[in-house]
């Protein structure tokens, strides 16, 4: 009744209720009537910024890139100053691996939401990937920072900072923000990969070996258990365990048969 009050005083776009069923069919993961809904909303309102963006959330669920660029795109025109869509927008051409024009899209979404902990890390990935590690270690810690603050600490957003550490040689700073990430999350299988390099690195075979193992049984996370296998005969060698790394060894190979 409030929305339909505020329709016939002018104060509410046309298509905002059409949008607000697309966001709810989006969050339950209907897509396909989340997009249904949001078309019908912008045919109602071309302007409405909120409605354009999650048209290009959803394009960006189906890997349909130029979709969603195009949608930001127009969202932005209406609303320079949208920062989620200007976050997004740096996220289409992180994906497109378009890292400088990522990296100046990110910057100004950092710009217009200096709190926003997403842009920083994002801006950090990107700058790390064109050979700027000192530069994007500042921005990790900034999105580190701005959590904190924020109340609303994610462990993985400890972890590429912790990967670039690694990468410089820098072994104990590198596990600190492992070791925090796991008391964020102990069952992340990602952070206990990553500690199982570092100690591997560090010469603590077992350890490594063992972190490893924990990592393998966990589930979830965005790493492939080949990737896990790989490290854990190179641990258990080193271990002095040659049947366990053959036995992941073995694993191995009937994967790749």
């Amino acid at each position: 009744m409030r929305v339909l009050i505020l329709l016939l005083l002018g104060a509410v776009s046309p298509g905002q209720p059409s949008y607000e069923k697309a966001n709810d069919f989006f969050i339950a993961r209907k897509f396909p009537e989340a997009l249904a809904a949001v078309e019908e909303a912008i045919k109602l309102d071309a302007r409405l910024v909120p409605a354009l963006t999650l048209k290009a959330k959803l394009a960006m669920a189906a890997n349909r890139w130029d979709v969603a660029g195009k949608s930001l795109e127009q969202a932005l025109a209406v609303d320079p100053k949208a920062a989620y869509a200007q976050f997004l927008y740096g996220m289409v051409a992180y994906m497109n691996n378009e890292m400088g024009e990522a990296s100046t899209r990110f910057q100004k979404a950092r710009a217009l939401a200096p709190k926003d902990p997403r842009a920083a890390l994002y801006l950090g990935l990107t700058i790390e990937s064109v050979g700027k590690p000192g530069d994007a270690l500042a921005q990790y810690e900034e999105a580190i920072r701005l959590e904190r603050a924020s109340g609303q600490e994610d462990a993985g957003t400890l972890l590429p900072g912790a990967r670039l550490l690694l990468l410089l040689g820098r072994l104990e700073e590198s596990e600190g923000w492992v070791r925090q990430a796991l008391k964020l999350s102990p069952k992340m299988r990602d952070a206990h990969f990553e500690l199982a390099r570092i100690l591997l690195k560090q010469g603590k075979a077992a350890e490594a070996a063992n972190e490893g193992e924990l990592a393998l049984s966990l589930p979830g996370g965005s790493l492939a258990d080949t990737s896990i296998h790989y490290l854990l005969v190179r641990a258990w060698r080193q271990a002095g365990k040659p049947e366990r790394a053959a036995y992941h060894a073995a694993v191995l190979r009937a994967k790749e048969n």
